[in-house]
Parts: C-alpha cells; structure tokens; sequence
C-alpha cells in the first residue's frame, strides 16, 4: 500500500498527503493506470529501437529503400504535402527572379 501512495504521489505530482486522504480505489486506479502507460512506454521504445536497427540494416544492404520508407513516413506523417508546397513557393521565387536578372553583358 505505501508503495502505491508513493508512486502515484511521486507519477502525478501531488504530495504523499493528498494521496493518502484520497480513497483508495481511486487512488488504486489510477496506479494501474499509471502502470499501464509506463509498460505501453516500454514497448513503444522497443518497438522504436527495432525499427531503427531495421533502418540501419537497409541503410547499409539496400539504401534506395531506405528513401522511399522515408517517403512514406512523410507522406503518413502529413508533412509531404507541406514540403511539395514550401518547395513550389521557394521555385516560384526563384524563377521570379531569375525573370527579373539582366544578363551581365547587359548591365
């Protein structure tokens, strides 16, 4: 029981005190909880550390994959579409003022 006050103390915040005046099977509850997100967080590490190990294995065996994989993250991850459009705008620019520059013989 003192290790449940504890920790859930320690995880929310909240002095040892109002944990203790707090009933227990809230106070329970929200232990599982808190146990539950940290396994959630081991394994979302694990998980991570393994398809890194398996980013590195194409890096080195197959590499071209490794572009498209990133491709796709992007693509997933909404940024793709963000970086076509900040592109397009910066090639505008450019071309805008290529428009404009007299060539040197010129000036």
């Amino acid at each position: 029981m003192r290790r449940v006050l504890v920790e859930v103390s320690r995880d929310t915040g909240q002095p040892v005190r109002v944990v203790a005046g707090e009933a227990f099977a809230v106070t329970l509850w929200t232990w599982a909880e808190l146990q539950d997100m940290k396994r959630e967080e081991v394994v979302t590490r694990m998980g991570e550390r393994t398809d890194l190990a398996g980013q590195v294995a194409i890096a080195f065996h197959q590499p071209q994959d490794l572009q498209k994989m990133e491709m796709r993250y992007l693509k997933a991850a909404g940024q793709l579409s963000q970086m076509f459009e900040e592109t397009r705008a910066r090639l505008t620019r450019i071309a805008t003022d290529a428009a404009k520059a007299k060539p040197i013989s010129e000036a």
